[in-house]
């Protein structure tokens, strides 16, 4: 390495102008006090560097310097000259070649920029500057001195000088980012401060480009003293000289974290509900509330608890989000290990730990990783159920943490998001236990009463009207059994079609045809009971009481007086000739009441068979 090389890399250094007889300050970098006079004492040779003690003030904590070294810097406006400062914990040999083609190559590019014609009058040396956002050159009226900007709350200033590679920084700006080196540092110190490089301010200030347009953009910054994350806006305008040549950039950077914050968590709750009408478990529900804590406040592990209340000794952490640098902390754990906070929890107090080692809800130690575990600062969620915790969401951070009002409201917000998806989820899988339990106890009821049926009507003579008997309950059973798998919602017709036919005759035998439509519960029973009776006088006396009959079953959802209407039609084919029955029966009552008095029924008995036609409202017959 090259001593040029190593005293750019010089723990701190500042450039001195004069100033009425003294010498002032004019750009520093690396640690300095904040305010550094140094008296003016130029040395006599104006190319010779000097090796000179450093001040009193620059030799005490925290800044130590040994040894100063000064280089003079004519500048071409002025008959005196200015002092580069390099300042050293050790000693560098001035002697050395090296050393001295290092300085003079130094000595020139500042000298180059310090002699920009600032002070050059606007006939002389006119300049141009673009308008906001497109990089073109606009006229500058007073090219003399930087725009009169001040710093507002939020909103820092910028200047580079083209082909520079320096960045002059204000103090609201020095704030927002960190940058320990003073108002002015190389461009590559403040980079540091951006996760993703601004490669335009970088192309600038090294004179790459003068093609270069700098649009309004928004990215994020982290503050190189206490490494916390903000997001701004970067406005900027290149001033030209009057061949269009850019040599300056003025601009600004807004502090917009407070917005981005507001936009991502928005964005966050509209994405867990998206998530939460997909989840169909409880477990489902709480992980996406964690994955959408994780996202919005920047956690570096977030997930949930479960507490059974089988169990009064264990609770388990069932699956949690984690950054790739920590491990997962689900399993199980013992709950007097954690009284304290637990003891809060099941009162429904939000528990918040901004740093500690100590008491933390989470184990410290990870058995299976062997060393103690990174977090530092947590936010716990109670869910409790009827007075008991039942569930904790949780989110954790390897870092001390302040946590604002706005992110335990967004805790609470999406904590009450997730317990009401699981408390649905919990409802809907009770309630088809439910609907289990009544179908199970249903059956038991219609088999008791084909029983008792049986037993009763033993001592009937008219067999036929006690088999007849029977057959409707297994109807109306199969009729209940359809109506049990949907939940008492609706059932398929052509699925109650076939389940009631089949157990008349194979179901080759029937041509079903028809557009998908679903049947509330009454209308379903109805059916059911009619297909039956139709079935079983068509096997008697109808169509498939010869080997070559079939029986059509044909509906239609058609447009009549301003409503639609389900149609269904039964016709018989290639059976004996029949006739209409003499007398009227239950089955016949059934038939001719068909679905009601808002339908219609018409049952007509041609030689080919039964040729039957009803209709009903189809909001009727789907109606719960």
């Amino acid at each position: 390495m090259t001593v040029a090389a190593a005293l750019v890399r010089a723990p701190a250094a500042y450039v001195t102008l004069p100033d009425r007889g003294r010498q002032s300050v004019a750009a520093s970098y690396g640690p300095l006090p904040t305010r550094l006079s140094v008296p003016l004492k130029a040395p006599q040779q104006p190319l010779v560097q000097e090796l000179l003690p450093p001040l009193n003030e620059l030799a005490q904590a925290p800044w130590r310097y040994v040894f100063q070294i000064r280089v003079p810097v004519p500048l071409v406006r002025e008959q005196e000259a200015g002092t580069l400062c390099f300042l050293t914990h050790g000693f560098l040999d001035p002697d050395s070649i090296s050393f001295r083609e290092g300085m003079d190559a130094l000595k020139r590019q500042i000298a180059l920029v310090l002699s920009r014609p600032d002070d050059d009058s606007p006939e002389e040396s006119p300049v141009t500057a673009p308008a906001p956002r497109g990089g073109r050159s606009r006229r500058a009226e007073t090219p003399s001195a930087l725009p009169s900007i001040e710093d507002l709350p939020g909103i820092g200033t910028f200047e580079i000088r083209f082909g520079s590679n320096l960045i002059s920084l204000s103090a609201e700006l020095m704030r927002l980012t960190g940058v320990p080196t003073g108002t002015q540092c190389p461009i590559e110190v403040f980079q540091n401060c951006m996760p993703v490089p601004d490669t335009d301010l970088l192309h600038f200030a090294e004179g790459i480009s003068d093609e270069i347009q700098f649009p309004e953009t928004d990215f994020a910054i982290e503050n190189l003293t206490d490494q916390t994350r903000s997001w701004v806006r970067r406005r900027a305008e290149i001033e030209a000289d009057e061949r269009g040549t850019p040599w300056r950039l003025i601009g600004t950077l807004e502090d917009i974290t407070r917005d981005r914050v507001a936009t991502n968590r928005l964005s966050a709750m509209v994405i867990l509900g998206d998530a939460l009408r997909k989840v169909d478990t409880p477990a489902e529900a709480y992980h996406a509330a964690a994955s959408a804590l994780a996202d919005a406040l920047g956690a570096d592990r977030a997930g949930w608890a479960l507490f059974e209340a089988s169990d009064e000794t264990h609770f388990r952490i069932v699956q949690d989000w984690h950054s790739a640098g920590l491990p997962s902390a689900a399993g199980t754990y013992d709950r007097s290990d954690y009284s304290v906070a637990l003891n809060m929890l099941e009162q429904g107090v939000l528990f918040s730990v901004r740093d500690a080692h100590e008491n933390v809800w989470l184990p410290c130690l990870v058995p299976e990783h062997g060393y103690k575990d990174q977090i530092r600062s947590q936010l716990l969620m109670p869910v409790l159920s009827q007075g008991h915790l039942t569930h904790c969401l949780y989110i954790q951070c390897c870092t001390p943490r302040d946590w604002t009002d706005q992110e335990l409201a967004f805790l609470r917000a999406v904590s009450d998001r997730a317990q009401v998806a699981a408390a649905s989820l919990e409802a809907r899988a009770h309630q088809q236990t439910m609907h289990q339990e009544l179908a199970h106890r249903l059956k038991n009821t219609l088999a008791l009463v084909q029983a008792l049926a049986n037993q009763s009507l033993r001592g009937v003579d008219n067999r036929d009207a006690v088999k007849a008997f029977e057959k409707r309950l297994v109807a109306l059973g199969s009729a209940h059994d359809l109506l049990m798998r949907q939940a008492w919602r609706s059932g398929d017709l052509e699925t109650l079609a076939r389940e009631v036919l089949a157990r008349i005759a194979p179901i080759e035998r029937f041509h079903l045809a028809g557009p998908p439509v679903s049947l509330g519960p009454n209308t379903a029973t109805t059916l059911g009971l009619m297909l039956h009776e139709l079935g079983t006088n068509a096997a008697k006396y109808g169509a498939l009481s010869a080997e070559a009959g079939r029986v059509s079953l044909v509906w239609s959802v058609v447009n009549e007086e301003a409503r639609r209407n389900l149609s269904l039609h039964w016709r018989e084919e290639g059976g004996p000739p029949v006739a209409a029955p003499q007398s009227k029966g239950f089955g016949s009552r059934l038939l001719q009441a068909g679905f009601g008095h808002q339908g219609s029924a018409a049952v007509a008995y041609p030689e080919t068979g039964c040729d039957a036609l009803f209709t009903l409202p189809l909001r009727q017959a789907q109606s719960n």
